[in-house]
């Protein structure tokens, strides 16, 4: 099980590699269970398993995360931002966008405000998966702690 969620962890990594490269080829199912040696079915299998969601929502979430901060960090056109994201046309990513953040990105533009974003996935956690504290920070000097408010949830069931 280790071995998977290094692997697991070297397909995360590349993901976030190939979206800030702006690589949509890299991207494929095909070419990154290539990369592990196994089929794209047990790759998908694989990785719902071990991140809890399917490994195509988990790409178009990060796509959207980095799109996210380049709608509130620059002033590139829609258009622009979301071909460069691969989506299709400014309807699909305006479409996704929505659905994700419940926010248009134009809107978003005008209007920042805090959203959940789809954080990359660590999967091989020492801690979690019991193996005790190595490399992990036993201080509190660089340890900062803030509180964010958000908008109250509906939790119908936690998968741990």
């Amino acid at each position: 099980m280790f071995e998977w969620q290094k692997q697991i962890q070297i397909i995360v990594d590349e993901i976030d590699e190939s979206i800030k490269q702006h690589q949509d080829e890299a991207l494929t199912l095909h070419n990154l269970a290539q990369r592990l040696g196994y089929s794209e079915f047990y790759m998908t299998r694989k990785f719902k398993a071990i991140s809890g969601m399917v490994f195509r929502d988990y790409l178009r979430y990060r796509k959207l995360a980095f799109a996210l901060k380049e709608v509130r960090d620059s002033k590139k056109s829609m258009i622009e931002i979301a071909f460069s994201y691969g989506f299709s046309s400014h309807e699909a990513f305006t479409r996704a966008f929505k659905r994700m953040y419940g926010i248009t990105p134009s809107q978003y533009r005008k209007n920042p405000k805090p959203v959940i974003l789809c954080t990359k996935i660590h999967s091989f956690d020492r801690y979690f998966l019991g193996l005790g504290e190595i490399g992990m920070m036993k201080t509190t000097e660089d340890l900062k702690i803030y509180f964010v408010t958000i908008p109250a949830h509906q939790f119908l069931h936690i998968k741990n």
